[in-house]
């Protein structure tokens, strides 16, 4: 029996949508002239949450389940989720955001598990989609600055 190969073209849809969630994330940034500082913890965050999806999943799962080990983990969690869902209710635009580059890694990451790649492939290609994307929202001022041969 021959084992098949993985198919890599269905990962091609979920990693555009993936793509285009992270420029418009890049986009609104771009609108609100965010200083250095924000791009850097955008960038952060989208290592942090492919490193969770793929490569770290086990111990942020595990660290998950430790707060609600006993009863101050509860509470703390508790808190945590109010904490959280107040910040999802005043920042609901960035929020939506965040929101939508997770849905969109997280399809890529079923896609990506379904067709058997490893956990470094999956890391890579989450944060290679993300990473283009943002890039891709710095395109239009770099072209407009005249800062690109083309």
């Amino acid at each position: 029996m021959q084992l098949s190969r993985p198919k890599y073209h269905q990962v091609l849809f979920p990693a555009l949508l993936l793509m285009l969630a992270a420029m418009a994330f890049g986009f609104f940034l771009r609108d609100y002239d965010s200083s250095l500082y924000v791009w850097v913890a955008a960038i952060a965050y989208i290592v942090l949450e492919c490193s969770v999806l793929s490569i770290a999943w086990k111990p942020a799962l595990n660290f998950v389940l430790l707060g609600f080990k006993s009863a101050v983990g509860y509470s703390a969690m508790a808190l945590v989720a109010a904490s959280f869902a107040v910040v999802l209710v005043v920042w609901i635009k960035v929020t939506s955001y965040f929101l939508m580059m997770l849905a969109a890694a997280l399809l890529l990451k079923i896609k990506l598990h379904t067709t058997r790649s490893g956990n470094i492939v999956a890391f890579i290609i989450l944060l290679g989609a993300s990473l283009i994307g943002l890039f891709i929202s710095w395109l239009p001022p770099l072209i407009s600055a005249g800062h690109l041969p083309f």
